[in-house]
């Protein structure tokens, strides 16, 4: 009797909305009527609006936001999914929070620091066009890139290039919780003129002795003043490292620079399993020669055939067609679709996946023989 009841609310409930909205989701027309009173207003989802725009570097800005009511908040090192209208197109991009969780308390802003990347569709649109007073949509924030709020011993932190922005939220949050632990930053970049937030870290160091930064470019001629060599990042930065006597380091750049310093570390003797990595970009893809291999993209009735393959992702882009995408790293499963038949790779694992039907991250898959996609 309930299950008759249940259906039949239900079908009730699907006549109303489509009566009244002409959509079988009244929740839709609602959110269109909220919007029309303020942007910020939605029922459905978290926005922000920009409230100013700061040049950092000659390629790195920080947007300052102020999120809805509907946002909840974040810890020191996690990031957040936002999405924008790039010429015409949706775009999700996956950003770290930059600022500290405090500050977010005190006023109700955070702040993204976003790297220009070279010929980046949506982030060459954020330098260009995201400006003060612009509204955006961002999810919650997610990512186990943070720290116990219960720290009690040395931290390490090691960055490169944008990397230092979700370490940085970490550094704002120690510091404006007192330093309550040691902390020891090796931050490189390729030159002097790099260094995101270089100021602020030095002066954080002053202001903090339990804080001691050390600022590497890596290709500008001189000595700093810790007299660490200003080059890559080699086996005397991980020394002078180790020397504050970490419980954990927190890692994060580029893929290689990453592989460089775990592999450092290692052979230093540092436990790797007390090493936090947030990933920057997705390892190379490591092609090997074999038969040309064809994906069929099953709703645009489209394929293409080569003996290189990327990402299908990429391929379907190099095809002509738009499919939804977000981080472009396999975090956000924006770009989730269902794979009929063939073998991918993921790329950042190397795990191989079935022939069978099943869903997949189309940014972190290759195909490995021919593939069938809903795309």
């Amino acid at each position: 009797m309930h299950s008759t009841r249940s259906g039949f609310l239900k079908k009730a409930q699907t006549w109303i909305n489509s009566s009244l909205f002409n959509t079988d989701r009244a929740g839709e027309y609602f959110e269109y009527l909220l919007e029309g009173v303020d942007p910020m207003w939605s029922a459905i989802e978290c926005k922000a609006r920009i409230l100013d725009v700061i040049q950092e570097t000659s390629d790195t800005k920080t947007w300052v936001l102020q999120p809805n009511a509907g946002w909840k908040g974040f810890m020191a090192g996690q990031h957040i999914h936002i999405t924008l209208s790039v010429n015409g197109v949706l775009s999700t991009r996956t950003f770290t929070v930059s600022s500290s969780p405090y500050q977010w308390k005190n006023n109700g802003t955070i702040t993204l620091t976003v790297k220009r990347v070279p010929n980046g569709r949506v982030t060459g649109w954020m330098h260009e066009n995201l400006k003060t007073g612009d509204i955006i949509s961002i999810s919650q924030a997610e990512g186990e890139f943070v720290l116990d709020q219960d720290v009690d011993a040395p931290v390490g932190y090691i960055a490169a290039g944008s990397g230092i922005t979700p370490i940085m939220s970490q550094l704002r949050w120690l510091s404006a919780n007192n330093m309550p632990v040691p902390a020891k930053l090796l931050y490189f970049a390729n030159t002097s003129k790099d260094f995101i937030f270089g100021s602020e870290i030095k002066a954080l160091g002053q202001s903090n002795r339990r804080l001691d930064s050390h600022l590497i470019a890596s290709y500008d001629e001189g000595e700093s003043k810790h007299k660490l060599p200003q080059s890559p990042i080699c086996a005397e930065h991980i020394a002078a490292l180790l020397e504050g006597k970490p419980e954990h380091i927190y890692l994060c750049g580029p893929h290689p620079f990453r592989e460089i310093a775990k592999q450092l570390l290692a052979d230093a003797g540092f436990n790797l399993k007390r090493v936090h990595e947030e990933a920057f970009g997705l390892p190379p893809i490591k092609v090997e020669a074999g038969a040309p291999v064809t994906v069929r993209f099953t709703n645009s009735a489209t394929e293409t055939t080569t003996d290189q393959p990327g990402t299908l992702l990429d391929m379907a882009e190099s095809a002509g067609l738009k499919p939804n995408s977000g981080c472009r790293m396999g975090i956000c499963y924006t770009c989730k679709c269902k794979k009929k038949s063939g073998q991918v790779r993921n790329v950042v694992t190397g795990e191989l996946s079935s022939n069978e039907e099943e869903d997949i991250r189309i940014c972190v898959s290759a195909p490995v023989s021919n593939v069938d996609i809903e795309i």
